[in-house]
């Protein structure tokens, strides 16, 4: 995946690697989610994406390869103060009290955007909203 070049006097606040592949905190969610990975790693797809949020700007960018080295597909979002009207986390708790699934999430007017945070914590999601909303606002 291409690295998103910094303009001068940017840096990276924090960056979070998107799980499409929906591999959570349960351990029943992980087998799902690793058996379709591998699935998809042995007929040669594998898609990246990323959120990375700057001190000056927040884009996402995902990338989809097919047959183990032909990039088919690649989208980069600059995300605008404008475009986004809602950020939020979401905690979802499975096996009744085990295993917490936390999940950072942006509505804009055309679509809304998910994405699991591994080993996540109340703190930590409220640090990354805080960083988050203070680029946007």
């Amino acid at each position: 995946m291409k690295e998103m070049k910094l303009i001068s006097g940017e840096e990276k606040v924090f960056e979070l690697e998107a799980d499409f592949w929906n591999r959570g905190s349960n351990p029943i969610q992980k087998i799902i989610g690793n058996f379709f990975r591998i699935i998809n790693l042995i007929l040669g797809n594998k898609i990246h994406g990323k959120l990375i949020i700057t001190n000056l700007r927040a884009f996402e960018i995902k990338e989809t390869v097919r047959l183990f080295c032909i990039p088919t597909n690649r989208e980069l979002k600059l995300l605008t103060k404008n475009s986004i009207k809602e950020i939020g986390y979401t905690m979802e708790k499975t096996c009744l009290f085990f295993c917490p699934n936390y999940t950072l999430y942006y509505d804009a007017h055309t679509q809304s955007t998910s994405i699991a945070v591994l080993n996540g914590t109340e703190d930590k999601m409220l640090d990354l909203l805080d960083k988050f909303y203070n680029v946007i606002k």
